[in-house]
Parts: structure tokens; sequence; C-alpha cells
């Protein structure tokens, strides 16, 4: 649909009939079969701790070379819910989803729409050059680089900073993961405080067996896209390690500088002891992007493919060294460690004097910006187990988090000087320290749990201007002007965050579950400092809250179904937002012009609906019809209505929170290792402002993607996909300023691949 138009677009017709229809079935199921309700059931929802429960009418996801290490979820457990306890940690009382990928096709070229299916409610905005992940929860605020959701790999933070400046830039190789687990909201206290929620790609491996494994995959697609990965996994049952190097480049959706090259690799050494695991790691990313610009309304209707900004660059590079030690200290006790470091670097060249949606002038000079991260942290947990048949449990842990990001930006002596000799513009020395306490206790009374828990930050955030002449920021005047009054900020906090969980199972098949937690946005480093032409920022902002209540079900009815619905209602106070413009003068802030804004805290917002989903297996062992595999049915559907409740923007529907966000997924899980799948994703109307303004509407759109992967012969397999496989015309992000603009969604594309594993 062209973006001009702006009616409310209906949830499908069809995929709302298959939905409504996969509800009304188990119940007609149940009617006819009331006998067999009980001894056939999957499994007890709460009896799934550490037990090795595989997914009905399939084999079991991962053959013991490829058992994932999570913390948040046990390596033996390869269902795609959480247990109550896992490691030292509790999720009792808890709210959360996991996709499993081996569930589906093998998902390439960063397609999170694909990877994300089965988790409700997440919304992901897609870049056309798959530079960094732009996610975002029950409207929490601007996707843009995920800045409200926690990023973990392997239960490790995967981002520049996890405090202040939480950014999604990584993004692991679909293909060596082995699931995404999502804790909702405000819940993940045990994790860290932002009220989106944390996300966690769980990876592959490592190999339990004495043995060795080997695996390798080549893709091709669309706009001349190449893909490369190969690993290797190696044990002899105590000792293990294994190693993976993913490669991919292409020229993506756009014309101009919509290029990608990366680099991913992964180097793990493993200590396998009855009581004690140990694993060391090594990873590294190096991404090179062009960044395309966006497009006004008029040129993405004219052109998709077209671009605004042909010479801006993006470099994203990450080493991250980290430890990881898991300790049975006991029958009823349990320690972990993790330890961790990154250096993460993001340096981008951008062509100065860019406008909203419009191509910005050839002979405009480049602005080069280099950010350092160091980061280092430490996680200690432990958990016991006490009462009675150890019904009850404690968890309690310790994290220590300090980081410094110095930023570098220098002007260009033309569009083709990438090294910025023409002089520095901004100089900015930034560096925080976190020291948390966190603890949960799970009283179990018969066929109730209740687990109240605490978290205690205590942070420290230090920016330091020592040059600013950058345009667009109020502390200083245009490039070559005098200084104006460069910033120097310190913010020290402590803040209590609480929550408290309950689970009733109400019979074998019937959980219910209710949680009310306190989530914490910090400051980040950028607040109140922008670099971007166009764009204007308040000298000072106050820190975000976010107060989350959530009740839902979990439901078993009959072998072939399970249903989750949960409502929720969530409070964000302090929300920092934009205005667009054009907006007038306004001390501290200067006037902004049509496509700017006005970066500040915009007010508090009450966001409330219900989250449904379904799955439903149509066929195989446990389903409606009998066959060696399985075709599966799975839907889940979020209803969401927003407003702020203050602040400038009262009255406003806050950014990207589509009154619906509709998925659906019908799989064929083979015996064989076969694998196809075809997913529906409808996404309502979105504001791309916090005040509405015409120009940033997003209108709803529906996507539809197919995949499929086949066993051939000697461990290969043959793949192949289409994504939007409609062709459908839309664009799910925007973004203001100077090569700001609609990013449109990446037109029908496919591609093929082939793969090995012995």
């Amino acid at each position: 649909m062209p973006l001009s138009a702006a009616p409310v677009r209906p949830i499908s017709a069809t995929l709302l009939a298959i939905l409504l229809a996969g509800v009304a079935s188990p119940v007609l199921a149940a009617s006819e079969k009331p006998a067999e309700m009980g001894a056939e059931v999957l499994a007890e929802i709460g009896a799934e701790v550490g037990a090795e429960i595989g997914e009905p009418g399939q084999p079991s996801a991962t053959s013991s070379a490829s058992q994932a290490t999570s913390i948040i979820v046990t390596a033996n457990r390869e269902g795609d819910r959480l247990p109550d306890v896992s490691g030292t940690l509790i999720f009792a009382g808890k709210l959360g989803d996991i996709a499993v990928l081996a569930d589906i096709a093998p998902v390439p070229a960063r397609n999170l729409r694909v990877a994300f299916a089965d988790i409700p409610g997440l919304l992901v905005s897609e870049v056309s050059n798959g530079a960094w992940a732009s996610l975002s929860f029950r409207g929490l605020g601007e996707p843009h680089e995920s800045w409200n959701i926690l990023t973990l790999q392997d239960a490790v933070p995967a981002v520049p900073d996890m405090y202040s400046y939480p950014a999604g830039y990584f993004i692991p190789p679909l293909e060596m993961v082995e699931r995404v687990e999502f804790i909702r909201g405000a819940s993940g206290l045990l994790y860290g405080p932002q009220p989106g929620g944390a996300i966690n790609y769980v990876m592959r491996g490592p190999r339990r067996e004495a043995g060795v494994e080997g695996q390798a995959r080549l893709t091709l697609g669309s706009w001349d896209t190449r893909a490369g990965l190969a690993s290797l996994a190696v044990s002899d049952g105590r000792l293990a390690a294994d190693a993976f190097v993913h490669y991919a480049q292409g020229d993506g959706p756009r014309r101009v500088n919509s290029d990608a090259d990366q680099t991913t690799g992964r180097l793990r050494g493993h200590y396998l002891g009855e009581t004690v695991t140990a694993t060391l790691s090594l990873d590294y990313y190096r991404g090179r992007f062009g960044e395309p610009g966006g497009l006004s309304r008029a040129r993405i209707e004219a052109d998709r493919r077209d671009g605004s900004t042909p010479r801006d660059r993006i470099r994203l590079q990450r080493l991250a060294p980290s430890l990881a030690i898991d300790w049975q200290a006991g029958d009823a006790t349990q320690v972990t460690a993790r330890a961790f470091y990154s250096r993460f670097e993001r340096e981008s060249w951008r062509q100065a004097g860019g406008s909203f949606g419009q191509v910005t002038p050839t002979a405009n000079v480049l602005v080069r910006q280099s950010q350092v991260f160091d980061t280092a942290g430490i996680d200690l947990r432990a958990r016991h187990d006490f009462g009675t048949n150890a019904q009850h449990s404690v968890t309690i842990g310790v994290l220590g988090h300090t980081s410094d990001a110095p930023v570098f930006v220098n002007k260009g002596a033309s569009n083709a000087d990438f090294n910025g000799t023409a002089g520095a513009l901004a100089r900015v020395q930034r560096s925080g320290d976190t020291a948390a306490v966190f603890g949960e206790i799970k009283l179990g009374l018969g066929d109730v749990q209740i687990v109240p828990g605490f978290r205690l930050e205590r942070l420290r955030q230090s920016v330091v201007e020592t040059l600013d002449l950058s345009l667009g920021s109020v502390t200083g005047g245009g490039p070559g002007a005098a200084n104006g009054p460069l910033g120097n900020r310190e913010n020290t906090a402590t803040v209590p965050l609480y929550g408290i969980g309950v689970t009733w199972d109400a019979a074998p098949t019937l959980r219910f579950v209710a949680n009310a937690s306190r989530g914490f946005k910090p400051l980040l480093y950028n607040d109140g400092v922008t670099f971007q032409a166009g764009i204007d920022a308040a000298g000072t902002f106050d820190a975000s809250y976010a107060f989350t209540v959530e009740a839902g079900m979990q439901a078993e009815p009959a072998p072939p179904v399970r249903i989750d619905a949960s409502l929720f209602r969530v409070e964000f106070e302090d929300q920092v937002g934009f205005l667009a413009g054009p907006l007038a003068a306004a001390p501290p802030f200067g006037a902004v012009g049509i496509g700017g804004a006005r970066r500040q805290n915009v007010g508090s917002m009450r966001n409330q609906g219900v989250d449904l989903a379904l799955r439903l297996d149509l066929v195989g062992p446990q389903g409606l019809a009998k066959g060696e595999g399985t075709l599966r049915l799975s839907t889940n559907l979020q209803l969401l209505d927003a407003d702020f409740t203050d602040g400038v923007a009262a009255g406003f529907t806050p950014q990207y929170a589509p009154g619906h966000l509709l998925r659906s997924t019908l799989a064929w899980i083979g015996t064989d290792g076969a694998r196809a799948a075809l997913i529906f994703t409808s996404v309502g109307d979105q504001q791309g402002s916090d005040n509405n303004v015409a120009d940033f509407f997003l209108p709803g759109y529906e996507v539809l993607d197919a995949s499929v992967e086949w066993p051939v012969a000697g461990g290969f397999t043959v793949g192949a996909g289409v994504n939007n496989l409609l062709d459908e015309e839309y664009a799910g992000r925007v973004r203001p300023g100077g090569g700001g603009g609609f990013d449109p969604g990446s037109p029908r594309n496919v591609y093929v691949s082939i793969g090995w594993r012995g």
C-alpha cells in the first residue's frame, strides 16, 4: 500500500479465520475425546525443571553435539517454555517466550522478522542495510537500535554498554542460534533494569559426547548476496572446543550505498566436569555497511529502492572475551560466575547538511564520528533449594559493570575525505560504573508458587565535553564557530527496583501466572548530545521508570494444542522520545523545521493490551492426524492500546505502538530433518513521532515469507526461500533529521543454499 494511504488496515480476514478456527478446534477435540485428557498430555507445565523434554511429534531439536549452554534455560531442556528454575535463575512467576529456530529452515541475512515470529508483541522495525537490530516491545519507546531491550548472547551482554549505550549493533549468525529467549518487560530484574525486557541469543554447542562434528553452508541470494558458514566441534567427553566463522556480503535492496560486508567468528573451550563446567569464549565481529538514507513519502512511492545519502557509511567492530563457570556446589546449591569484557568500535561517516528524505548535496563534506567502548563486568549468582522436597528456592547475585567510551568527531575537507583532515568538531569523554545486587525467593505452597524479588542499582555516569563545534548541539555553535558552553554532566543515583510473581497450577495442563514489576531505563550517554543536522536535544533529561502488571494463562487442553493468553498494563514515566517539526523556538531549544525533531522527555504513557498465542499440531504423533513428521500452526496476536497521559505529548499515541501485531507460522518439521515454513506478519498503523505529525505516519502492512530445507544424501541439504513473497510495498521505520526519512522494507527477494553436517 502506498505510504500516503492512511486507512486503518484490518487484520487479514484469512489469518484471523485461521486463528479463530484454531482456538475452536481444541475445544471440539477435547469434548470429543474426554477420556484422553490427562494421560496423553504433553507434560505438566510446572514439571520441566532439568528434564529432557523434546517437542511432541518431532525428533530432538538438536543432537548432543549441538545442545545449547544457556544460563537462562538449561542445556538439557529443549522445549519452548521456561522452566520454574534453571541454573541459578528462577522463572516461576514470570512470563516469557522461546523461539526454537531449529523448527524452521535456517534463517539467513539477519531476517529477524522470521526469527522472532513466535515471540508475541516483539516489534521488528526493519533496517534496509541490516546493520543493526531495531526492536521494541509494547510501544515502550522508539525501536531504533533496540535501546529499550537488553540484548544478550549466551546470557552475556552483547551491546556496547548495557546501561548507557545498549544499542543492538550485534546480531549473531542466525544459522548458529539454537533458540531465542525473551523475558517480557520489567519482570527480567535478574538480567538488568531495561523496561522492555531481555532477549538472549542461545548459540549451539558445546559437543558433550566424544567425537568430532563439522558443519558448512553456502547461500546465494538477490542483490548479489553471498554468505558462507563453517563450524567445527570436538570433544573427548570432558574437554571440548568449538569454533565457527561466518562471512556475508551483498549489495543490499537499495540501488545506491546499501552494501554490507560482515565477518563473525567465535572460538570456545569447555571443561565439562561432573560438578563444574567452564567455558572460555572469544567472539569477534566486524561489519561495514553503506547507509542509503531515508526517503520522503513522495520519493518512496516513486521508487522504494532509491537513496538519499550516497556517501554515508558505518563500521562496527566487536572483540569480546568471556568466562563462564557453573558449579553444582551440592545437591541443593548451584553457583554461576560470568566475567566479560568487550571492545566495541562504532565509526560512521555522514555528509553534512542533509535534509529529511532528500538527496544530500554532492559537494557537502563528510563528518567522521568515532566511538570506542571499553566495557567490563562480572556477574556472580547462587541458588539454594530448601524445605521439604526442596520446594522453596532462593537466589541472590551481584553485578559490577564499568565502561569508558570517548567520542571523536572530525570534519572532512571534501565529500571523499574519510579521515576528517579539516579539523576536530567535538571531543567527549564518557564513563560509567554500576554496582547491582539482586535476589528472589520462590515459596512453593503446594500448587501455588509466590516469587518476590528485588534489584538495587547504584549508577554513576559522566559525560564531559572538551570541544564542541558541532552543528545541532545546544551546547556549541556551528562548525568553525566559537564554542558555546561545554557540557559537563555527572549523575549518581541509587535505584531500588522490585517485583513479585505468582504461579498457580490449577490442573496438570493449566497454569495461571501473574507478575508485577518495576523497571528502570537509565540515562544514555547521548542524552543531551546530538551530532545530526535537524535534531535538537534538551540539555538535561530525567531517567524513565516503568511499572508492569501482567496476568496470564498457559493451557494444554489436548495433546495437539497449546494456548497462552495474558493481559498487561504498563505505566511508563518520563519517556525519552522526540517531537517532530515544525516546532517554534522554546529556550533552551531552537526552532525545528519540517522533518526535524526535538529530543526530550515527552511525558508518561499508559500502554495496555492482550497477548494471545496458539500452537496446534495438525499432523504428527500428537496431532489431530497421524504422520511421521509434524505439521504445526503457530499464531500469536498482540492487541495494544497506548496513550500519553501527561507531559508535552499528552493525548498522543506513542511512536511504534501499533494497534495489532499478528504473526502466524505454518511449519513442517520432518523426522528426517526436513523443514518448511510459511510465515505471515501483519503490523497495524504506527506513529513515527510522539506528537503524531502526519509526515511521520507509518501505514500498516502485511508480509509473507516462505522457506524450505530438504536433506538429500551424505549429510547434505538444499534450501531455498522467498522473503516478502507478495512484494508488499511498506516502510517499518522512519527517522528524523538530515539523512532521515522512511526506510523502505525490502522488495521480494530469494535465496538458495546448500548445507552439510557430518
